[in-house]
């Protein structure tokens, strides 16, 4: 039994924030394609990149719960006030939109900065406690 205890691989907690750090950067720049294609192309319907902010404002979500429940309280509250302002600023941008200093534009601005910020966070917990209980 103890053979078999020592050939396992387990899961470090650090894995879990390196894995929801990647799929937040990733969230980032699928964010970042999808305001850019909103603002730059002439086309009439974006449904297809408001879908994709849709899910991408789902997962920022779940990064946001799952780190106060796992006591980042912080990081939770920052990421949802982050979160609650990028979706209050993007109902201002849209086809030909000149980027400037008006609230909504910051609020969006500074939510993907925010998590962008997060993402880089969240691979340091990873890797921080992926070498806390390797040594």
């Amino acid at each position: 039994m103890a053979a078999k205890d020592m050939n396992t691989k387990k899961t470090f907690p650090g894995d879990k924030w390196l894995l929801f750090g990647g799929i937040t950067l990733a969230v980032v720049f699928l964010v970042y394609a999808a305001f850019d294609d909103i603002t730059t192309d002439n086309a009439t319907s974006f449904t297809m990149e408001y879908i994709c902010l849709l899910i991408c404002s789902g997962w920022c979500l779940v990064v946001a719960v799952r780190l106060i429940m796992k006591n980042h309280r912080i990081l939770g509250i920052f990421s949802l006030l982050a979160l609650a302002a990028g979706v209050w600023g993007q109902r201002a941008i849209g086809p030909g939109i000149v980027p400037g200093f008006w609230p909504e534009y910051v609020a969006t601005l500074g939510s993907v900065v925010w998590f962008f910020g997060l993402s880089i966070i969240l691979m340091f917990l990873g890797k921080r406690a992926g070498r806390l209980v390797t040594t």
